[in-house]
């Protein structure tokens, strides 16, 4: 059952506005291979995490489409450190629907705050602790298609500070900063110094100049020891990225591109995808090619 792009955004838009599920098909028999399930875009859902408070799992609908241990773990970490996922529902469904388990901070009814404290710490406990459930009593919740072998965790803003302190657990396999990194002077509870404990590939990114966190961005991955990845996107700003915004567009094509690059990046980094790998390694790598975007990597 395949899913075109446009489908897959129709479909995250369609949770996001409170269904369930999205997208009806007949069941197809179990793949023979992990590559063959990824292949589709599916339909997907939003659930509660049982037995885990404050915590939304957004999932591909039919998990027995996938061979067993086959479906990467993602945790996710919301912009202002918030403990709500609703705004970034949609992105986060249209990452889940390309094979992927995502446990994102917040429960699902959970609503965002307006304003947020001056002394907002970031808590990366909040992903090792969806990381703990994912492999322990969550793991019946999946059914056992949860691979536990291949675990990411990433985040946005404030919430990218989060997954880059939690990628340094030694169960993390690869992380995803967006508009993010650490300041010059310790924010949020914490130093530039925690760049030094990591040791898995991380990709970070930036909206060009209309994103408070260009600097910090560029910054962080000159600091960085391990294999990194910087991109710029120069009409995104500090979310559009994960709103679907493009220099006051509001219909979606910056979203599609926003988790096509976020599951680019473990489809390369979990599943040691070639073509995915492409889209970030060389001087012709296929977001270089790009308008308006633009890729450094190191220690690749």
């Amino acid at each position: 059952m395949r899913f075109s792009r446009t489908a897959a955004l129709v479909c995250a838009l369609a949770v996001a506005g409170g269904l369930t599920a999205c997208g009806t098909e007949q069941k197809e028999p179990a793949p023979t291979s992990v590559a063959d399930a990824r292949d589709d875009y599916h339909p997907t859902v939003r659930d509660a995490t049982t037995g885990l408070d404050g915590h939304t799992v957004f999932r591909p609908a039919d998990l027995d489409t996938f061979p067993d241990s086959s479906v990467p773990v993602l945790a996710w970490a919301n912009g202002g450190c918030r403990t709500s996922n609703i705004s970034t529902t949609s992105f986060l469904s249209g990452i889940a629907a390309q094979g992927y388990i995502v446990i994102a901070n917040g429960a699902p009814d959970e609503h965002p705050i307006e304003q947020l404290p001056d002394d907002t710490l970031a808590r990366p406990d909040r992903l090792t602790d969806a990381i703990d459930w994912a492999l322990g009593a969550g793991s019946e919740q999946f059914g056992g298609k949860a691979d536990t072998e291949k675990i990411g965790v990433m985040g946005t803003s404030c919430g990218g500070v989060e997954a880059l302190l939690a990628a340094s657990d030694p169960r993390v396999d690869s992380v995803v900063g967006l508009n993010t990194g650490f300041f010059p002077r310790k924010r949020f509870g914490y130093e530039r110094t925690e760049l030094d404990k990591i040791e898995v590939p991380t990709l970070l990114f930036n909206g060009g100049d209309k994103d408070q966190a260009k600097q910090n961005s560029i910054d962080n991955f000159e600091l960085l020891d391990a294999p990194a990845v910087l991109v710029t996107q120069e009409t995104a700003g500090h979310s559009g990225l994960t709103y679907g915004l493009d220099a006051g567009d509001t219909s979606g094509p910056m979203m599609i591109a926003g988790y096509t690059m976020v599951t680019d990046w473990f489809d390369y980094t979990l599943h040691a995808s070639a073509e995915a790998e492409a889209q970030f390694a060389g001087p012709d790598c296929g977001l270089c090619t790009k308008p308006t975007w633009t890729v450094r990597a190191k220690n690749l």
